[in-house]
Formats: C-alpha cells, sequence, structure tokens
C-alpha cells in the first residue's frame, strides 16, 4: 500500500550490557545484549523515552500525545507477570496523561514492530481523531527458560527494547509503503506436536523450541518450509518496492531480523539476492535477536552514527512466527545531530566487508 502523507516522528532503542560469545558459536555471534536487573518493560519505557525526546524536537509545543499505544513482546519472560496491561503500565511510566485512545498489547510475534507500523498507516490513514500512533517493544530472556544461545536452532537472542512514533506531519522519515503477508499453514513450526497446557498449569517450564521444530522439519522437511518462506518475504518486497515506485538497487540498507549467519542468508539474503554489505548483519551480531525490536534498533543505530542521510531509501522487513511477513519502505527526510547521544553500543566494527552470497 502506498502511503501519500505518513511519516517517522519519533524513535528510540534501549539495550543491555554486549557479553562476548565464543567464536565457535554456531549462529556467528559475536555477542549479544544482556539486560541485568531490567524487564522488558523497562527496556520499552527507556526507548519510549528517547521515541518522545526525539518527537518534542520536530514538533511544535505542546508535545502531542500518541492517541494509539501498541505494545509488543514475543515471550512469557518479558511480560513479567499475566492478566494484567503491559501497554498501561508502559504508557504510564512514559507519563503520558488520560484522554482518548486505547493502550494495547501486539503480538505479531517478532514482526509485531514491522508490522504495527503497517497497521498504524492503516488506522492514521483512514482516522480523523487520530493524529499520532507509538508502537513500543522490549524483550528480556534467560536460562533456565530461555537460554540466550541455546533455545532456539539458528538464533542466538539478546535483550532489548525499541520504539516509534508514526504520525501525519514530517519528521525524521517518510513512510512510503507497506506490505504484508501471511501463510498460516506455517504455524506448526513453532508448535511441533506438542499439546496444549491446559488452563489451570502452573509451571510452564522452559521453551522447547528446538524440539517443535525438530518435530515439524522432520514431517514436512526444510525444502517446504524454505519454499514457503521464500514467497512470503518476496512478495512482500516486491509489493512495497512497486507501491514506493523504487527498484531494489535504490534501497541503501536493508534492515532484517538479526538471525544467525547461516539462517539469514537461506531465509533473507538468498530470496531477496541481496549481500550482506547492505544489511545489519554485522551489528546484529553483536547484539542479538532482539525479537520485534531489531529493525527499529537497526534504524537507530544508522541514524544515530550518521550512515544515512536524507533523500536514502531503506526497507524494513519484518517475520514473524506464523508466519508473516511485512516489508515497509522509508526515505530519511532528516537526520537530527542530538541521535548521536543515542547510538546503540557495538564491540566491534560493524560495516559488512564480505558477502554471504557468491
Amino acid at each position: 500500500m502506498k502511503w501519500p502523507s505518513l511519516h517517522l516522528r519519533g524513535i528510540g532503542a534501549a539495550l543491555g550490557e554486549l557479553v562476548p560469545v565464543a567464536s565457535e558459536h554456531p549462529t556467528g555471534q559475536r555477542s549479544i545484549s544482556i539486560a541485568r536487573h531490567a524487564t522488558g518493560m523497562d527496556l520499552a519505557v527507556r526507548a519510549g523515552n528517547a521515541a518522545l525526546s526525539v518527537l518534542a524536537q520536530v514538533a511544535p509545543a505542546p508535545l502531542p500525545v500518541p492517541e494509539l499505544h501498541l505494545h509488543s513482546a514475543i515471550w512469557r519472560g518479558s511480560r513479567g507477570i499475566d492478566f494484567w496491561s503491559r501497554a498501561s503500565y508502559v504508557r504510564a511510566r512514559l507519563g503520558l496523561p488520560a484522554g482518548p485512545g486505547i493502550a494495547a498489547e501486539l503480538n505479531a510475534m517478532s514482526n509485531s514492530l514491522v508490522g504495527g507500523i503497517d497497521l498504524a498507516a492503516r488506522v492514521l490513514s483512514g482516522s480523523s481523531d487520530v493524529d499520532h500512533i507509538m508502537l513500543t517493544g522490549g524483550e528480556v530472556f534467560g536460562p533456565p527458560a530461555f537460554d540466550h544461545l541455546s533455545a532456539d536452532h539458528g538464533i542466538a537472542y539478546g535483550d532489548g527494547g525499541s520504539a516509534v512514533i508514526l504520525g501525519h506531519r514530517p519528521g525524521l522519515a517518510r513512510i512510503l509503503s507497506t506490505a504484508s503477508y501471511t501463510d498460516p499453514s506455517l504455524e506448526q513450526l513453532h508448535r511441533g506436536n506438542h499439546r496444549f497446557l491446559p488452563a489451570g498449569t502452573t509451571e510452564p517450564g522452559p521453551e522447547r523450541i528446538r524440539e517443535r521444530k525438530r518435530q515439524y522439519v522432520s514431517a514436512v522437511g526444510t525444502d517446504s518450509i524454505n519454499t514457503r518462506n521464500t514467497h512470503g518475504i518476496r512478495t512482500v518486497m516486491k509489493h512495497a518496492l512497486a507501491d514506493a515506485e523504487l527498484a531494489a538497487d535504490q534501497l541503501a540498507w536493508v534492515l532484517l531480523p538479526h538471525y544467525g549467519h547461516q539462517l539469514l542468508k537461506t531465509h533473507c539474503l538468498r530470496p531477496l539476492g541481496i549481500n550482506a554489505e547492505r544489511t545489519l548483519r554485522d551489528a546484529g551480531n553483536q547484539w542479538g535477536h532482539l525479537g520485534p525490536n531489531d529493525q527499529i534498533v537497526g534504524l537507530t543505530h544508522l541514524l544515530a552514527r550518521d550512515a544515512i542521510r536524507p533523500g536514502d531509501h531503506l526497507a524494513l522487513v519484518g517475520i514473524g512466527i506464523g508466519m508473516t511477513w511485512t516489508a515497509a519502505i522509508i526515505r530519511i527526510d532528516s537526520v537530527p545531530t542530538s541521535l548521536r547521544a543515542q547510538a546503540p553500543p557495538l564491540r566491534l566494527p560493524w560495516r559488512n566487508t564480505t558477502s554471504l552470497i557468491g
């Protein structure tokens, strides 16, 4: 869908300490973000405050209050407690007052924020009483329930939060187009043959993602999964680029999930026909997969480190368990120098020097 007047007006990111990973880790991960003594909501609040600070710089006083606030967390450990509103907690800690609108949770798994941009665009385009929408996310993982490095196959996880604020008037970037695609036949990839827990369960135990994936892969084979993923990611990129009236080679950066090197190549780079040099592979392998926050943390990083300039075009590509895919094409309009203070931490060089595709 092409959007005539949709803008990114605020952005923020929050990570933990970068902890080195052994060089032989199969994902190629070099370090991961670990937010000790913090919750996913804490990270979302930090990122949200940063996004509101950016909004204050681009918007005339008084500071606009986002009428719609969607918060995302993909794992139970990031949600604090059940039977409770995380979105309202984050909104309250951001100091946003009572007023028109709603605070709610959005769960498209790791596609929640890029997919949330697509949903927000559709709300803003058809709602005269909604001027700004805030999206926040926050994730923390940890053993024994969810080990950052061993819980999943091909992915090392990191702790992080992010936030964006979208509105009708210019700011940091214009959202030119979005496209989403869903293939629910892949939901069993993360369910396997496991039964649903009964309603009265008091202890879910450690996540058994590897086991559930093995069960599904043994039944359908990897080719089946790769074929459906390839179709999904190609479809959203094709439609988003067409609506933005751009070709793929006009994109300065393509921001992808922070998968391990092999999974990134199989599920993203090869299907899209791009090289690692146009992605943040070597920054993502210092942070880990941050759930729905990868692309927003990556965009914050590029803005804060002057790696993009006004007029540059980027694609944000989200992939979520289920499976869903979303592509958002943006054009940078402004890079405030104040964003340099928001640069996510790095331990090592991040610009790619080698290609993952021959």
